[in-house]
C-alpha cells in the first residue's frame, strides 16, 4: 500500500479554508479500512452522487450556486466534496433506503453546493470517500449479505466475493453464518463460493443472469478443464428442452381461442338435418314440427360461405376461422402458425 493511502483525507487534500489546519492523523481503524477497500476514485460523474436525504438544508442560494458554478468552470473545484459509498451510508442510515436511488454509487456528506454546481456546468466532482462512520469493510460486507434491501443490488459473483472476504476475515464459513445472524446458511455460502472457481467468462455470464446458479454451482465442483464444456452442454440441453415445449398462445390468438371456448356447442345449438329425396338438406327442428313454415332461404352461415375472404386483412381471416371452425381446430391452426413463425 502506498504511504499516500495512509494519510488522512485532510493530509491528502491539504488545509481547507473552512477548517484552517489539517486534522489528526488517520486512526488505526481508518488505516485498516483503507487497506481493505483500496484507493477510491479521486473524481466521479455528479450523476453517480446522491444528495444526502438527512441534510438539514432545504433551501439553496441560487445566486451563490451560479457564482460557484462559474468559478468551478473557470478555475476548477478547489475543495473536494466528502462522500460515503451508498452501501456504507445505508448501513449507517437504513431509514433512508428508499431515498437513495440504486444507480447512485455515493452519497454526499459535505459539499452539496459543489455537487449541484458540478451538475450545472457538467464537470466531474472531486471527492474524498469516507465510510468510517459505517464501521469496517467487514461490517459493510456483512450488512450487504444479511439484509435483502442491500443484497438485491449485488450480483451472485459479488455475493461470492463478499462471502470469500468474510470467510478469510473470520476464519470459517460457519463463523460467517454466525456473524450474519441466520440470514444465510451453509448451503447458500458453499453455492456462492463455488462460483469463484469458474473461469471469468462463465462468472460474467452468471453475473449477467445468462447461466443459472444451479448449473454454475455444479460446474464449480468439477476440474477446471471440464467446467466450460459442462456449462455449454447444460445450456444447450436447456435450450433444446425449451424448444420442445409448445410456446404459449398469447395476445389476439389466445383471445380468439377463449372466445370460441366460451360459445355454446355448435352441435347442440344447430337443428338436426336430414336429406330430402332431391338430396337437399332440410331442417327437422321442433319449430317445423309445430307447424311453423320452414324458411325457404339458406342459413346465414351458408350465405357467408360464398362471400370471398380478403386474406390480407387479419381481422377478416380471424372472423372467418372463428365462424367456420370448431374450438379444437382453431387451437391447431394457431399452434401451426406459431410453429411456422
Amino acid at each position: 500500500m502506498s504511504s499516500d493511502r495512509r494519510k488522512s483525507a485532510a493530509e491528502r487534500t491539504g488545509p481547507s479554508a473552512a477548517f484552517g489546519s489539517a486534522r489528526a492523523p488517520r486512526s488505526t481503524r481508518g488505516q485498516i479500512i483503507d487497506s481493505v477497500v483500496g484507493a477510491p476514485p479521486a473524481s466521479v460523474a455528479p450523476d453517480l452522487v446522491a444528495e444526502n436525504p438527512a441534510n438539514p438544508r432545504r433551501e439553496f442560494d441560487e445566486e451563490y450556486l451560479n457564482s460557484l458554478a462559474r468559478n468551478m468552470r473557470e478555475v476548477g473545484q478547489i475543495q473536494t466534496a466528502t462522500v460515503m459509498t451508498r452501501l456504507a451510508f445505508l448501513v449507517a442510515h437504513p431509514e433512508h433506503q428508499d431515498a437513495v436511488p440504486a444507480e447512485r454509487e455515493y452519497v454526499v456528506i459535505d459539499g452539496h453546493c459543489r455537487l449541484r454546481a458540478a451538475r450545472e456546468v457538467g464537470i466531474d466532482l472531486r471527492i474524498t470517500v469516507d465510510d468510517s462512520s459505517a464501521g469496517t469493510r467487514e461490517d459493510l460486507l456483512a450488512a450487504a449479505l444479511s439484509a435483502n434491501h442491500f443484497r438485491k443490488d449485488l450480483t451472485p459473483i459479488e455475493e461470492a466475493e463478499a462471502i470469500e472476504a468474510l470467510v478469510a476475515f473470520h476464519g470459517s464459513a460457519a463463523a460467517v453464518v454466525t456473524v450474519l445472524g441466520g440470514a444465510v446458511n451453509d448451503s447458500w455460502i458453499s453455492t456462492r463460493r463455488a462460483l469463484l472457481k469458474l473461469p471469468e467468462p462463465i462468472q460474467q455470464r452468471v453475473a449477467d443472469k445468462e447461466v443459472p446458479i444451479a448449473i454454475a454451482r455444479k460446474a464449480g465442483t468439477l476440474p477446471r478443464e471440464e467446467q466450460t464444456a459442462f456449462v455449454e452442454t447444460k445450456m444447450a440441453e436447456r435450450e433444446a428442452e425449451r424448444a420442445r415445449k409448445p410456446r404459449p398462445v398469447r395476445g389476439r390468438a389466445a383471445a380468439a381461442i377463449k372466445k370460441v371456448q366460451s360459445q355454446p356447442s355448435v352441435a347442440a345449438a344447430a337443428p338436426s338435418e336430414t336429406l330430402d329425396p332431391s338430396g337437399r338438406a332440410s331442417s327437422t327442428a321442433a319449430a317445423t314440427q309445430q307447424g311453423v313454415p320452414e324458411p325457404r332461404v339458406e342459413s346465414r352461415a351458408s350465405d357467408r360461405s360464398d362471400v370471398p375472404v380478403d386474406w390480407t386483412k387479419p381481422d377478416a381471416v380471424i372472423a372467418v376461422i372463428l365462424e367456420r371452425c370448431p374450438a379444437d381446430a382453431v387451437q391447431k391452426i394457431v399452434q401451426g402458425l406459431l410453429d411456422a413463425c
